[in-house]
């Protein structure tokens, strides 16, 4: 009976300490630069930005700040094969913006194309 109880407050020990341990590894581990969510971006829609890697310009459609990306007005235009659904109907190529991860993103000095168009109210 009293090995059996020795063995018990062992194992409780033993997973205290493991507990314990899991606490401060964790701020050990965003020491050691873990991935963690970025900052809130700094754009909007309607917004000019400009891409990174090439010299693509365009206005911000819609933001996604779950997984921290950006739908640009023609920029990263992808082709998708519709097949025809109904008999007599014809298929089609459906041409859509794809989204671009935030960090290949940057704000551009450009003025949005509603704010260029629009006269100047003086």
């Amino acid at each position: 009976m009293a090995r059996s109880v020795s063995c018990l407050l062992l194992g409780l020990l033993a997973s205290a300490s493991a507990l314990s341990l899991g606490a401060r590894a964790a701020p050990a581990a965003a020491a050691r630069g873990c991935p963690t969510m970025m900052a809130a971006a700094a754009f909007r829609t309607g917004d000019m930005v400009k891409i990174l890697s090439g010299d693509d310009k365009g206005a911000v459609i819609s933001l996604d700040r779950k997984t921290n990306k950006v739908v640009v007005e023609g920029v990263n235009v992808r082709t998708k094969h519709v097949k025809p659904m109904k008999e007599g109907e014809q298929g089609r190529l459906l041409k859509r913006e794809v989204a671009v991860h935030l960090s290949n993103v940057a704000p551009s000095d450009e003025p949005a194309p509603a704010e260029a168009a629009a006269p100047a109210a003086e």
